[in-house]
């Protein structure tokens, strides 16, 4: 912990891994953006076809997320980084020659692939780059490369295919996902290895080592909070053009990524001085009301403020879980931890479209917008009683409750006596953020 707090946190290192994450995220937006287009206009797919044809790319993601957590650390992280994200260079390439609907599906699903592996080892290695006492800090820092893209690549897309045609649009994809190739070739990332595992034990597949017990309570959070994004992301233009409100949308983004780009420089301080909880909760309130304006949305002007505190609590919410679950994990499981994570957040992308388009058919727009609102509150639940109820700072126990489990450590403290009982095994204080091992 000494070592850790001489530590820059601005390292080479670090910012090289914010640049390959700036590339990659750009690159996954500008391509969701145009591809259902792509694919209607130049092989006549239909609108369930061409939608298909952007999400097989997150699929593809979904499935690589399932190994790459326990084969990450086996393969090495390095190797992994720079084999993926030439693979993802590739694909790139790629999309110039495609020739059919066929053939753009099996590469959107390679693409995403390698974007699964390539993210994870990346993420898992950026936890042991940041110091151990500044990771909500370092985490705030490394997502500010996934709050530009939101705006940025649809943006791309749009201008490209209008002045360049769709070639326009991948030549950018080219460009950008070079770039981070170069980056991960030059970055230098911490590896794991545990000494004395045989190599049954390192090829051999769990369940423990896909889904990470520990970070699977808080990742649940995620999931819900997942569905309730996608929300809008999927239906907010359709929304805002059956009111009228076209311009309103548009905003909303713009204001969504400015907002997630000014929190995310300040709220990872406030959870490493103060704890999970300041910076969870209101993020979790201001998300939740933020489903409920949307809902309401009487004017373009509610619509806006509803992108502001969006930007405000998910913008701070996912650096904040991912730092959360870093801490509860040992170095060589947090890949595993991560890539938990992302599984679960992919889950809640994935199920929005056939949980909540029902409920547009059925009841409209408001209806699902004010049903995500509850999710959240939902997840406002969820997170006090799988964590926020523990007072979790860094690993400090604040709460002293016989049978307590820290969910910082995974570990049962030990408690002092109390003054009516005397107990020979209680003498040991709870851990501190100096108890090593996690």
């Amino acid at each position: 912990m000494d070592q850790d707090t001489k530590e820059p946190l601005l390292s080479w290192n670090f910012l090289l891994a914010i640049l390959i994450n700036l590339a990659i995220t750009t690159a996954f937006f500008i391509l969701v953006t145009g591809m259902a287009v792509y694919a209607a206009t130049e092989f006549g797919a239909g609108q369930t076809a061409a939608g298909f044809a952007a999400s097989a790319f997150v699929i593809g993601a979904l499935g690589a997320r399932f190994f790459a957590g326990k084969y990450v650390n086996t393969l090495g992280r390095k190797p992994t980084l720079v084999i993926c994200l030439g693979l993802f260079a590739l694909a790139g390439v790629l999309y110039l020659w495609v020739d059919s609907y066929q053939w753009l599906i099996i590469l959107r699903l390679g693409h995403g692939v390698a974007l699964g592996f390539g993210q994870t080892a990346l993420t898992a290695a950026v936890f042991d780059i940041i110091p151990r006492n500044r990771r909500g800090e370092g985490s705030g820092y490394y997502l500010l490369a996934n709050s530009l893209p939101p705006a940025l690549g649809p943006l791309a897309a749009i201008q490209l295919t209008e002045r360049h045609g769709f070639d326009g649009m991948f030549y950018a994809v080219m460009i950008v996902s070079a770039v981070a190739f170069l980056c991960a070739c030059l970055v230098n990332t911490p590896e794991v290895k545990r000494r004395g595992m045989p190599i049954r034990d390192r090829l051999r597949l769990r369940p423990s080592d896909v889904i990470e017990p520990r970070a699977f309570s808080i990742a649940l959070v995620a999931t819900l909070l997942g569905l309730s994004f996608a929300s809008v992301m999927t239906f907010l233009n359709g929304y805002a053009q059956s009111l009228g409100m076209s311009d309103g949308a548009s905003l909303y983004f713009v204001v969504y990524a400015a907002t997630m780009l000014v929190v995310r420089l300040f709220m990872g301080r406030v959870q490493d001085r103060y704890g999970d909880n300041p910076v969870v909760i209101p993020a979790l309130a201001a998300f939740a009301v933020s489903m409920v304006l949307l809902a309401w949305s009487p004017n373009q002007a509610v619509m806006v403020v509803s992108g502001v505190l969006a930007g405000f609590g998910f913008g701070s919410l996912l650096p904040a879980i991912q730092a959360i679950i870093a801490s509860k994990l040992r170095t060589y499981r947090i890949s595993i931890g991560i890539s938990t994570f992302f599984i679960m957040m992919d889950l809640g992308f994935g199920l929005a479209p056939l949980a909540l388009g029902p409920l547009v058919d059925l009841w409209g727009f408001h209806v699902m917008y004010a049903g995500c609102a509850g999710v959240v509150v939902g997840a406002i639940v969820l997170y006090w009683l799988v964590h926020g109820k523990y007072g979790v700072r860094q690993g400090v126990a604040r709460r002293r409750t016989r049978g307590w489990v820290n969910e910082a450590t995974g570990v049962m403290p030990h408690l002092p006596p109390q003054p009516e009982e005397k107990d020979d095994d209680d003498t040991d204080e709870a851990p501190s953020a100096k108890t090593p091992g996690v």
